[in-house]
């Protein structure tokens, strides 16, 4: 058995013996390394060639002095070119033409400002574009150069759209001289206007100061030059324009129609146009509106019945009563006395609704005003009185204001009928009282115009003002006897109505109103009484006489 094992042993010991033998002998470790470090060398040696040729490819594209080949300004072919020939082709695209290109920025109110596109970097000058086509590809490393020239093979590049970086700070002060633009703009606007004959309010939108939204502004002035536009209207601001009150701008404006008048110093007052305007409708216009914009608002207006222009016109334009009274037989001393109070009714001015008194205008009758005595009645008794005679010159106007349609306020008629005047035309005066009084209820102003016609022995008292009807005056009176109490028969006076008949221009009756009653005594020695019956009248009332009272004839 140990036999066969050690047998069986031997054979595969001695088959394992051949069976490596037939292998070939391992190489040396010494050649294995030396043959890694060759391909190494090799595979090193291919890299230095590719840099070193990548180098000198890149170096001769950046030094060779033309234009990458497919590079273009503002969309202008300038590939493969020298920077001669792309001054050249730049030039006969005309280029200069846009050097001068500005971004007109509108702001409200009209307002604006420009922004220069070189300045602001926008655009490129002439110079600058060629500078800027001839460094793209070419003001880089070898490297970098080289693969800009093999990627612009692939795409096109326009070396404007690299070369815009925005001036901020110029941009910024010319943002800041828009806004000193428009706050000109505004200061010089009022904040509304009255226009009467348009008859429209005009408010302006922003008059009283906005706030521009300029980080807004500036973005929008950004992207406009970026995109080559030529104009740029902005009117955003921070926060909107402050509204007026229109109630208080209401109450401001608004007003009733008045025609022109004369103060109390006769001068003239001009008219007033009436105007007014809806508030509502007025708010939602100015809502409506935008920043910088007229707001129109229509207006009512109402016309006053008279101007300035017209009321000169009419003034005293038309003679509107007149009365003419003799003064025949009179002694220059009364004579004197008719001329001095009539000189201080020549020219008087009574407004609308002002009132006349006789004795206010004459004033006392006194030597150091100038009056003289004169003849006058006193006890039935005709006596020199001082001032005789200026009852004939406030009876003249009476009578003129009777015919002129003038409201009589105060009138005391004579005692005894004046030989001047018909019945119930005269009107006695006395310092304190009995005065005349009568008031302009016209609309316009009166002038009186009071002169003596020395010729005719006349006085003339005239009332000139502006007759707008047309009507005219007949007086006449009605006349009923006044009987004395004791004795019925005698007759003693008359009682006098006096009326005013009212006729057109075409002269057609229109009524007749009643004026005033006058009772007029007759003088002693007029009076018939009986057969042996001798009496005064002022015995008959046991009054004092009539005439003690009525001194200026």
């Amino acid at each position: 058995m140990h036999d066969q094992y050690d047998k069986l042993m031997n054979n595969k010991i001695s088959g394992s013996q051949e069976k490596k033998s037939s292998e070939p002998p391992k190489p040396k470790p010494r050649s294995r390394a030396k043959r890694a470090v060759m391909k190494l060398v090799l595979v090193l040696c291919l890299a230095v060639l590719l840099v070193s040729g990548a180098a000198v490819w890149g170096y001769t594209l950046s030094v060779n002095g033309r234009n990458l080949p497919q590079v273009y300004v503002d969309r202008v072919f300038v590939g493969d070119m020298t920077p001669e020939q792309t001054d050249a082709a730049l030039r006969d695209a005309k280029w200069d033409a846009y050097e001068n290109e500005k971004l007109a920025v509108t702001l409200p109110a009209g307002a604006g400002f420009e922004v220069d596109y070189l300045r602001s970097g926008a655009a490129l000058s002439r110079e600058q574009a060629v500078a800027a086509a001839a460094a793209y590809g070419h003001d880089g490393n070898v490297f970098s150069n080289l693969w800009r020239w093999l990627v612009n093979h692939i795409s096109p590049v326009d070396v404007i759209s690299d070369e815009r970086t925005l001036d901020k700070s110029y941009i910024q002060s010319c943002i800041d001289q828009g806004i000193l633009n428009l706050d000109s703009a505004l200061r010089s606007k009022t904040p509304y206007a009255v226009d009467t004959d348009s008859a429209k309010l005009v408010l302006f939108k922003g008059a009283t100061g906005v706030e521009l939204d300029t980080d807004a502004l500036s973005d929008a002035i950004e992207k406009a030059l970026r995109a080559g536009e030529k104009s740029l209207s902005f009117d955003k601001l921070k926060t909107e324009a402050p509204a007026p009150n229109f109630e208080q701008l209401y109450q401001a404006i608004c007003t009733e129609a008045e025609s022109a008048h004369y103060s109390e110093s006769f001068e003239v007052v001009p008219e007033v146009v009436g105007v007014s305007f809806g508030v509502e409708d007025a708010m939602q216009r100015w809502q409506a509106a935008k920043v910088g914009e007229e707001v129109v608002i229509p207006l009512e207006i109402t016309e006053p019945q008279y101007t300035a222009a017209q009321l000169k016109e009419l003034l005293f334009r038309d003679l509107l009563g007149a009365q003419m009274t003799y003064y025949s037989g009179s002694t220059n001393e009364r004579i004197n006395n008719i001329r001095l109070a009539a000189s201080k009714l020549d020219g008087l001015v009574l407004l609308p609704g002002e009132s006349f008194s006789y004795n206010d205008t004459v004033g006392k009758r006194t030597q150091e005003a100038g009056f003289q005595y004169a003849d006058a009645y006193s006890d039935g008794q005709v006596v020199p009185e001082l001032g005789g005679g200026i009852c004939q010159v406030s009876s003249t106007l009476y009578s003129a204001a009777l015919y002129s349609r003038l409201k009589i306020l105060s009138r005391t008629n004579h005692y005894f009928k004046v030989g001047y005047l018909d019945y119930g035309m005269d009107a006695t005066v006395s310092w304190g009282q009995p005065d005349f009084k009568f008031r302009n209820d016209r609309e316009l102003p009166i002038k009186l115009a009071a002169y003596l016609n020395e010729d005719e022995n006349s006085l003339v008292i005239e009332i000139w003002g502006t007759d707008f009807d047309g009507i005219k005056v007949q007086l006449h009176h009605v006349d009923e006897p006044i009987y004395d109490t004791e004795y019925p028969d005698v007759q003693i006076g008359w009682n006098v109505k006096t009326y005013s008949d009212l006729y057109d221009l075409d002269g057609n009756y229109l009524d007749t109103a009643y004026v005033s009653t006058s009772v007029y005594y007759f003088h002693d020695e007029n009076i018939e009484w009986p057969v042996g019956v001798e009496k005064r009248l002022s015995d008959a009332f046991n009054t004092p006489a009539p005439a003690a009272q009525d001194p200026y004839m």
